[in-house]
């Protein structure tokens, strides 16, 4: 990596929300960060961080305990948040990384157009699969979702 590279790094880091730490708790093949969501208790934080490969985001779920030692929670394979930490903090995790999504897409009217086509547009015997905590967000947001379009992850 050169010094330019470097320093854009560093400089992008300085700038960047998402505590030093949690870079150690992130997938090796990491190339940008998303901080998605951030819920801080008594005992340390929970921050939903999407981990980008080129062009796509795979959700992280790193507790950051007081002495700002991180661990990842969320499997690859489990996109449930309450599986791993209490349903009131998954819910808050999720409505504020959809409050983002409805941002990055122009507001919540062209997000419910673009979401209701994926979901409609979906080959027949196919349904999207949402965590009770994401419907339960989208739900806050003034999102629906059409009927018989998607499966409760539970």
């Amino acid at each position: 990596m050169g010094l330019i590279s470097v320093v854009g790094l560093n400089l992008a880091r300085a700038s960047d929300p998402i505590p030093e730490a949690v870079y150690d708790c992130l997938p090796p093949q990491t190339q940008a960060t998303k901080l998605w969501g951030l819920v801080e208790t008594a005992s340390g934080s929970y921050l939903l961080i999407g981990a980008g490969e080129g062009e796509t985001y795979q959700e992280v779920l790193i507790y950051l305990d007081a002495q700002s030692a991180c661990r990842s929670l969320l499997p690859e394979d489990d996109p449930v948040l309450s599986h791993y930490i209490p349903l009131n903090l998954a819910r808050e995790l999720a409505l504020q990384r959809y409050t983002q999504v409805l941002q990055e897409q122009g507001g919540r009217d062209a997000y419910q157009q673009q979401l209701t086509e994926y979901l409609t547009a979906a080959p027949e015997g196919t349904r999207s699969q949402f965590p009770e905590e994401y419907l339960w967000a989208l739900e806050q947001l003034g999102i629906e979702l059409p009927p018989n379009s998607y499966e409760v992850l539970r």
